[in-house]
């Protein structure tokens, strides 16, 4: 029998604890403690590194077309503020060993991925203060062809790839019911123009002069599909976000 899991229900399966849920229930863990780092005190998180890891295993498990060219990246916010999550300090602490999950400053996760992690199952730390959370959700990059253009048909197929991923892990109702409401999200270079060129006719879009890269969020559908999307420098990044919120949370053990 297929099974119909929508995306909400599978982060709730992740980052909650279910009764009687084997892939649910926390490893025994030691108590709770309290661990000073350069006199900065961090606290234990209610999820260990499965918990993150499973996201990444189940993104892996759908066909290899559905997410051919997509990279899964996961990000941590503070909350309440909406603060970035680099001022939380999010690790983990394999024995001896500390590795920051959120190195630079912003909010993306850099996960390890080790096979041994995955054995160890080691605990999360945060600097949490009681009421804080880290708000935990994901977002998908694609790579152009060519790092300074791409067309609309091949933005489109990039939104038929998230789409599919939906799909495969909503099933093909929960699809079909999602509003229209995809966008590519383009972070345009410093110093860098962002042009649209329609029947031959070039239209600026975004002309970055700032210092840090610009996030520029459109529509594909609102374009032919021949027309092709231009920089002037090689995109920081192009980045697809699911049409809907979506997000689970870390907090204090």
């Amino acid at each position: 029998m297929v099974r119909v899991i929508s995306l909400a229900v599978f982060l709730l399966l992740v980052f909650c604890v279910i009764p009687g849920d084997s892939l649910a229930q926390e490893r025994p863990g030691p108590v709770p403690e309290t661990i000073n780092v350069t006199s900065t005190s961090f606290v234990p998180l209610s999820k260990s590194y499965r918990r993150l890891e499973r996201i990444y295993r189940r993104f892996e498990s759908f066909p290899g077309a559905d997410r051919a060219g997509l990279t899964l990246h996961l990000q941590a916010t503070l909350q309440p503020g909406d603060r970035p999550g680099y001022a939380s300090g999010l690790m983990l602490r394999n024995g001896e060993e500390i590795i920051h999950l959120i190195p630079n400053p912003g909010s993306e996760i850099i996960f390890p991925r080790q096979a041994s992690l995955w054995a160890a199952d080691p605990m999360l730390y945060a600097r949490l203060r009681k009421g804080e959370t880290l708000s935990v959700s994901f977002f998908f990059t694609v790579m152009s062809s060519d790092p300074m253009r791409f067309t609309g048909s091949e933005a489109r197929h990039w939104l038929t790839l998230l789409d599919r991923c939906v799909r495969d892990e909503g099933g093909f109702l929960i699809a079909l019911l999602l509003p229209d409401t995809h966008r590519l999200t383009v972070e345009i270079a410093p110093g860098s123009r962002f042009d649209v060129i329609e029947a031959g006719v070039t239209h600026l879009l975004v002309d970055n002069r700032g210092e840090v890269p610009y996030r520029f969020v459109f529509r594909p559908q609102d374009y032919p599909r021949d027309a092709v999307f231009r920089a002037g420098k090689p995109f920081a990044r192009l980045i697809m976000y699911l049409p809907f919120p979506l997000h689970g949370a870390l907090e204090r053990k």
